[in-house]
């Protein structure tokens, strides 16, 4: 691992090659990691932002630092930073997922603590199989800890919602209905937390099923007393708008009390109307942030909205990411393809970045981080995603692409990704860090 600041990038490129000499080439690799950590019962609310569908690392927090999945099962240390592949096996190579201990067939981590317990899917005979499985720190003595309900007509796993833990609960979607089952629970147990009014109808065509434009898809959120979800509904308009609801864990009253504002009340945005680019709920408060707009917070028992900061001052176009104390936001933009001069909102790559701002949750300017070094060969480096935020701790992946010129004399993406980095910025001193290479 090695760490560069700013105005270091002209031998960033050598620090590289030095410094990713083996996060998953080494050995064994699980010796150093503590036998026990202790971990919140609470939702990680930092640690669940990503979108799991994207190849980027799913992330759990311990007190002595941090485990990722990531085509294995990997640890950083909080102290230095360092990365360990969670094998136990002395002459493992780490490359065969029948031998290898920290090939998990993980889709994500659901949480840490003194045994890593993750999510897995299966699919036999088409029905889905979804179940709870756990290792202890070191990678061994995995077990299946319960499996959960499953939509039954899935050709894939694009049709599944994240499950979350929170304080001895698994909450989770299955056919469009919300469950909750107790940690370790029989999935037959689980009890309704919501259901909508109508449900909606799979059709099949030639075995494979054709999306019903009423599909509901649940983000699962959880903040103290409260459970939160975020569904996109149907408003008179026509529109389709992210839509909050809160549910009490006492007695599962559930009821809704936020949606995305209108362009009228916080000007226009990346997804103007519709979605909302990133939010964070705390303390009956929903944060959220505006791609293309600016910072805001709303109270959820009044529904009023205020800006906090306004960050399109700094960046026409950023990706973010929340902690109890931050956002994080990295400027890149929306395009159709890498290198692409022509900015598309919505494009199926988001690209150029290469500053990260941080702002208070008080909407304060906190500082800016260069990454700029990063770009030096863009077959090193042609895209960066923010992962997580803890603490003073920002990660993020770069990722290598072979870059040629298409057809139309831009430079485009040829072939599939190279390798991927986990790096690493530190809000109080602005440095960053190449963790490891991932593959």
């Amino acid at each position: 691992m090695k760490r560069v600041t700013s105005a270091q990038t002209a031998f960033l490129c050598a620090c590289l090659l030095f410094g990713l000499a083996g996060c998953t080439s080494e050995a064994g690799g699980a010796a150093d990691i503590p036998d026990a950590q202790t971990v919140t019962e609470d939702f990680q609310k930092n640690m669940h932002q990503i979108d799991l569908h994207s190849n980027v690392p799913s992330f759990v927090e311990t007190d002595a630092g941090y485990y990722f999945y990531f085509a294995g099962l990997h640890y950083v240390d909080k102290a230095d930073l360092r990365a360990t592949i969670v094998c136990a096996k002395p002459d493992c190579d780490h490359t065969n997922p029948e031998t290898c201990n920290a090939k998990l067939g993980a889709s994500y981590l659901l949480k840490g603590g003194d045994r890593i317990q993750y999510i897995t899917i299966d699919f036999e005979n088409g029905k889905g199989i979804k179940a709870v499985q756990s290792v202890k720190p070191d990678g061994t003595e995995r077990r299946v800890e319960q499996e959960l309900k499953f939509q039954e007509v899935s050709v894939d796993d694009s049709s599944y919602d994240y499950a979350i833990y929170h304080r001895g609960y698994v909450y989770y979607a299955s056919d469009y209905i919300l469950y909750r089952v107790a940690a370790g629970g029989e999935k037959d147990d689980a009890e309704i937390v919501w259901r909508p009014e109508k449900l909606p109808e799979t059709e099949m065509l030639d075995g494979f099923p054709i999306a019903d434009p009423n599909e509901l898809s649940y983000t699962l959120w959880a903040d103290g007393d409260f459970l939160y979800f975020m569904v996109n509904l149907p408003y008179q308009d026509g529109v389709y708008r992210d839509t909050l609801f809160q549910v009490d864990l006492q007695d599962l009253s559930t009821k809704q009390v936020w949606v995305t504002p209108g362009p009228e009340e916080v000007g226009e945005w990346e997804t103007t109307g519709v979605s909302v680019s990133r939010w964070y709920v705390k303390d009956n408060t929903i944060y959220f942030y505006l791609s293309g707009g600016d910072f805001w917070r709303g109270d959820l028992s009044t529904g009023r909205n205020e800006k906090l900061a306004d960050t399109h001052e700094r960046t026409q176009y950023a990706s973010a990411i929340f902690s109890d104390d931050y956002l994080c936001l990295l400027n890149d933009i929306p395009v159709a393809f890498y290198g692409d001069p022509t900015v598309v909102p919505g494009g199926f790559l988001r690209s150029y970045g290469d500053t990260i701002f941080v702002y208070g949750l008080d909407g304060q300017f906190v500082r800016e981080i260069s990454l700029k070094g990063l770009y030096e060969d863009p077959n090193d480096t042609a895209q960066m995603v923010l992962v997580c935020c803890s603490g003073k701790d920002i990660f993020f992946t770069t990722t290598s692409y072979t870059v040629s010129e298409n057809t139309y004399g831009y430079p485009g993406l040829t072939g599939n990704e190279g390798f991927t980095n986990l790096c690493h910025a530190d809000i109080d001193t602005g440095e960053v860090s190449v963790v490891c290479r991932l593959k």
